[in-house]
């Protein structure tokens, strides 16, 4: 499934890029189309960008400039994320309140910049008290008034705030911006929004449901055994995980090696507003060709687990199971698995097993694509020394594709094929 988001530079007085904002878009049509739900929309720019398409690529790792609604804010989905990578950009339509000002000095604290945009009026008593947690201020010089303007620039100097241009369309319009100390600048005279597309892994919507019922149980109730279960059977929400994680405050804190080690990182707490998000902008149906890339990766991953525990019983199984299920993570991407896995926080053993360098879970890797696609000359080359027949790996792959039909024809019914 193919998503979109646009970008357009920010750039300093000497017009290198500072930075990106991201644009909600729906399609390769280049223009803004409005939606029924604001959530959704920066729901969709978040996972899109972050999750999907990635900031490598969206960005070159520049920091990226999104709106977020007052939903989002007051749920702290910005501190998901690394605030290295993201400026919280506050719309003009949220109210100032008490609880939005509280949500500022927080995510202050945790190194967020926070923009506030299209500013007109800095004399209200809200203003002035969020003004202290504010790190730019973005002025729509189109539509802001020369007395709003003059008293915008005169209370940036104030409180020491960069001040961004926002709809500059003329050389002249720059020059008169960077006089009067603007640092910052945007609009059509640099650049248009420019449509970056990626391919996301389509979800199985009866996986969200279930992991949202075991998250909202109490604290003390939530399984972490029981989600990790439900996430190994969606390579959409896995994949999501890691990038996740990868993005966030947890990043490279330590290499991931199975689903479970991803659940336990992130925390329940941090996996629940994830979700939330999710939630907004999930898609409930799957192409035929898709349910046969996510099936074949469940085989491969049930398969892989299945000949770790018989070839060393006493290893850990959940390692095997993250090799396989991300085994053709390039052909759902449509990118080479070099790039893919570069961006998620596996351990190096697990990434160099995905890249075709030889290791343990590689070797079991490659038994199970010899079986895949019945080459018995390069199986039997394969298993040998590791105490393991042929007649077993073909129980073993009987098995496999049972347990994900079986999977499929008891959570994912309703699922409609285009």
């Amino acid at each position: 499934m193919e998503v979109f988001v646009a970008r357009q530079p920010i750039l300093e007085a000497n017009e290198e890029v500072y930075a990106y904002e991201i644009l909600y878009r729906n399609s390769q049509d280049n223009r803004f189309t409005p939606v029924d739900d604001e959530n959704r929309a920066t729901s969709e720019v978040l996972m899109n960008s972050f999750l999907t398409i990635g900031l490598e690529r969206l960005s070159q790792n520049k920091p990226c400039f999104i709106n977020f609604t007052e939903d989002l804010l007051l749920d702290m989905v910005p501190e998901q994320f690394n605030p290295q990578q993201l400026v919280v950009e506050i719309l003009e339509d949220v109210s100032h309140s008490m609880e939005l000002i509280r949500v500022c000095r927080e995510l202050k604290k945790k190194g967020f910049l926070i923009a506030l945009d299209d500013v007109e009026d800095v004399s209200q008593t809200s203003v002035v008290e969020l003004l202290l947690y504010v790190d730019i201020i973005k002025v729509d010089i189109r539509t802001v008034s020369e007395k709003s303007r003059k008293e915008i620039i005169q209370i940036a100097k104030d409180f020491n705030i960069t001040l961004l241009a926002e709809k500059v369309e003329t050389r002249e319009e720059h020059k008169r911006c960077v006089n009067e100390g603007f640092e910052l600048f945007q609009g059509f005279y640099y650049s248009k929004p420019v449509i970056v597309s990626g391919m996301d892994i389509p979800m199985l919507e009866s996986s969200y449901f279930q992991i949202i019922r075991e998250v909202t149980n109490s604290e003390d109730k939530v399984n972490i055994n029981k989600i990790s279960d439900i996430l190994e059977k969606d390579l959409s929400l896995t994949y999501k995980l890691l990038r996740l994680i990868n993005s966030s405050m947890y990043r490279r804190t330590v290499p991931i090696k199975s689903i479970k080690q991803a659940v336990m990182l992130l925390g329940i707490e941090s996996l629940k507003k994830w979700l939330y998000v999710l939630s907004v902008q999930q898609s409930a149906h799957l192409s035929s060709s898709s349910q046969l890339v996510l099936k074949s990766s469940l085989i491969r991953a049930r398969m892989c687990e299945r000949i770790a525990d018989t070839i060393n019983p006493i290893g850990n199984a959940d390692d095997y199971f993250l090799t396989g299920f991300l085994s053709l993570i390039d052909v759902i991407t449509q990118k080479k698995t070099s790039e893919v896995i570069e961006s998620l926080p596996l351990d190096d053993r697990i990434k160099e097993a995905l890249n075709g360098k030889e290791n343990g879970y590689r070797k079991v890797l490659d038994i199970v694509i010899a079986l895949e696609i019945a080459d018995f000359n390069q199986l039997e080359k394969n298993i040998q020394g590791h105490g393991v027949q042929t007649q077993q790996l073909l129980k073993i792959y009987e098995d496999a594709i049972e347990w994900t039909e079986s999977l499929y024809s008891e959570h994912f019914s309703h699922v409609t094929n285009k």
